[in-house]
């Protein structure tokens, strides 16, 4: 019988969150589109870190082999959100923020914001997965 892992259940609550949370930020974000459906589709490939925690959570020994492209992928998804996010936000041209609008502006530092919510998280869920490998 397995033993219970609360690290892992709190490991999979937030990355149902993290889904939930940025497909209403993309939906926010796009209000004058009809659907938001095709732009939902960039939120799928995280549903890949809700499945690789789950099934390491209910059968570590046997998925514990992927817990490195679990830390993999969230490595690339902090570096890419800071990249960008000091792109848009600290190099950004004040001419262009004047020239899109202010939506555009109110939108760009929204998705700052997300972008500066979803990374500290990400980072703890990467935490969370390490230790997750450690006790197996």
């Amino acid at each position: 019988m397995e033993k219970f892992r609360p690290i892992g259940v709190v490991l999979c609550v937030y990355e149902a969150a993290r889904i939930a949370f940025v497909a209403a930020a993309i939906a926010f974000l796009m209000p004058e589109w009809d659907s938001p459906i095709p732009l939902l589709a960039l939120v799928s490939p995280g549903a890949l870190f809700l499945l690789l925690a789950l099934f390491l959570t209910l059968d570590a020994p046997r998925f514990r082999a992927f817990g490195p492209l679990f830390l993999a992928g969230k490595a690339l998804g902090v570096m890419t959100a800071v990249v960008w996010l000091v792109f848009a936000v600290f190099l950004a041209d004040d001419l262009a923020v004047a020239a899109m609008g202010m939506r555009a502006a109110e939108e760009r530092f929204f998705a700052s914001g997300v972008v500066l919510f979803l990374v500290p998280g990400d980072v703890l869920s990467a935490c969370m997965m390490t230790a997750l490998m450690r006790r197996n």
